[in-house]
């Protein structure tokens, strides 16, 4: 059989979400491809590159769930979807999920392309909610703090209370947006 690139990164990235990043080497891709080490260096130039890779991948993967989620939502409902997908693809990618993070230190030009693309939409569906566009950096960290945040944290129990953590991470952007709209609606500070 043929290896090709996609077939060494998504090896690579099923090891990462059985095993966890840490035990993503080239000599374990290698192994479960049924080949030599070196044999991958004919699709891929290091380590590192292939980490990227999969993190790129898993950012697209994200970012469009994301904008599928959003599909025919506005305002909080929006953003609600997009958090609970957001959730989901770290419940069932929890080695790619943290490649991801491992790429927000590591990355390149292309990975803050990707990112961008996120905050893109995270940008629409703020701006859908009403709130000032004069505000809208610091309610885009607040929301990418929150759901990195809630998501990471909750990490350990969402194998095990899926439903409960996502129930919860609703509650909690139910509180944050709440707070958004006080501070940073745009009506309401037209009519003070």
């Amino acid at each position: 059989m043929r290896i090709t690139k996609a077939d060494v990164i998504q090896t690579a990235a099923d090891i990462a979400d059985k095993n966890g990043l840490s035990n993503v080497s080239l000599k374990v891709v290698a192994e479960n491809l049924n080949i030599r080490t070196p044999s991958l260096y004919n699709h891929i130039d290091s380590l590192e590159s292939l980490l990227r890779e999969i993190a790129h991948n898993g950012m697209k993967t994200m970012n469009e769930r994301m904008m599928q989620a959003a599909i025919g939502k506005i305002g909080d409902d929006a953003i609600k979807s997009i958090g609970i997908t957001y959730l989901n693809y770290m419940i069932e990618h929890p080695g790619i999920y943290e490649t991801i993070q491992w790429a927000t230190w590591h990355g390149t030009e292309e990975t803050g392309k990707i990112f961008d693309n996120y905050l893109s939409l995270l940008k629409t569906l703020a701006l859908s909610c009403n709130f000032n566009p004069v505000n809208l950096d610091e309610i885009l960290n607040l929301l990418t703090g929150v759901l990195h945040g809630y998501t990471t944290l909750q990490l350990r129990y969402a194998f095990t209370k899926p439903d409960k953590v996502r129930a919860d991470l609703s509650a909690a952007l139910d509180t944050v947006l709440a707070g958004l709209h006080q501070k940073y609606d745009q009506h309401e500070k037209e009519h003070l």
